[in-house]
């Protein structure tokens, strides 16, 4: 059986569906909130012309708003992680400082040199003084990896933000507006065509990521994904007949037990058939779409303003699920 290919809103790296989306740090279901509150607009981007009714324009404004706020949301996360691990750092300078002033204190007297457990204790403080070192260098390469993502994702959050502030200002200009609307107009900021490109960038990766998380629906949906589980049930039971043929006594063989049959539990969950679970991503799958409809209407009016006159294909960098 071929293992089917299943896009993902989370890490590419990882062989399994992922749970969360690596730009947000949101979890799947963080994601189908956001998608499901669209619902309840029932707008349709189809319709929407070069010049918008205000009706379509406010469906528009309230959209974009929600994909803001979804982003805002996910930038938080990533600074929670960030300081997470800056404070996992300060914790492990404190043990490592500890440590090296225990080593100090056993040369602070030449008697101390000449005493057998003082080579005991030395032996053991540099074995702990080597690991919190080598411990130190994977955090700090984690904390620059949080680093990277959370002011990847700010970038995000301003071209939200700026281009709630150019439909307003878009729809300022062609629609007839009440008075009440216009007062709330802001003036569009002057982008520089390098900050215009990189906009342009970080729009297309949040297309690229809801074209994902779109693809993990119609996965479930089409077979894909039960296809996937079944191949996942099928080598947690070829692990779990390789532990039988090893004594019950074994602490290995029971804890190891132990974690696949809680794996196979719950994919044998994921694998029960749910009718209400379907028509929900199916509703899920149509406003993905709507989704990714507004943001191609944005990509086409940055074209407009004489932004971006030539677009080039990137490729996206797996790590951090953005271009290179």
């Amino acid at each position: 059986m071929e293992c089917p290919v299943i896009h993902k809103v989370t890490d590419h790296s990882n062989g399994g569906v992922a749970a969360k989306c690596p730009i947000t740090g949101q979890s799947a279901p963080a994601v189908e909130k956001v998608v499901q509150e669209v619902q309840e607009l029932n707008i349709n981007t189809d319709e929407i012309g070069e010049t918008p009714s205000v009706k379509e324009y406010k469906k528009l404004q309230t959209v974009m708003a929600m994909i803001t706020k979804f982003y805002r949301d996910g930038s938080d996360k990533k600074r929670e992680h960030y300081d997470q691990m800056t404070e996992s750092i300060a914790k492990l300078d404190e043990d490592k400082n500890m440590c090296e002033e225990q080593l100090a204190a056993l040369d602070s007297k030449p008697v101390y040199s000449m005493h057998p457990k003082a080579k005991e204790y030395r032996g053991a403080l540099s074995t702990e003084q080597q690991n919190l070192n080598k411990q130190r260098a994977e955090f700090v390469e984690k904390q620059t990896e949080y680093y990277d993502l959370f002011q990847w994702s700010k970038t995000i959050v301003e071209i939200c933000e700026w281009l709630e502030i150019v439909l307003d200002d878009y729809a300022n200009k062609n629609l007839d507006l009440p008075p009440h609307m216009k007062n709330k107009v802001k003036p569009v900021p002057e982008l520089p065509a390098d900050k215009a490109e990189a906009y342009f960038r970080g729009l297309d990766e949040i297309t690229y990521n809801l074209q994902e998380s779109q693809d993990f629906f119609q996965a479930s949906v089409d077979g894909r994904l039960n296809k996937y589980h079944a191949i996942e049930q099928d080598l947690i039971e070829a692990q779990l007949k390789v532990l039988q043929k090893y004594p019950e006594e074994s602490g290995r063989r029971a804890y190891i037990e132990n974690e696949l049959n809680s794996d196979l539990q719950y994919v044998k969950g994921n694998m029960v058939e749910n009718p209400e679970g379907n028509r929900r991503r199916q509703k899920m799958l149509k406003n993905h779409a709507e989704f990714c409809k507004v943001l191609k209407y944005y990509k086409e009016k940055l074209r407009q303003l004489g932004l971006i006159t030539e677009y080039k294909e990137r490729v996206y960098d797996t790590k951090y699920d953005h271009y290179n």
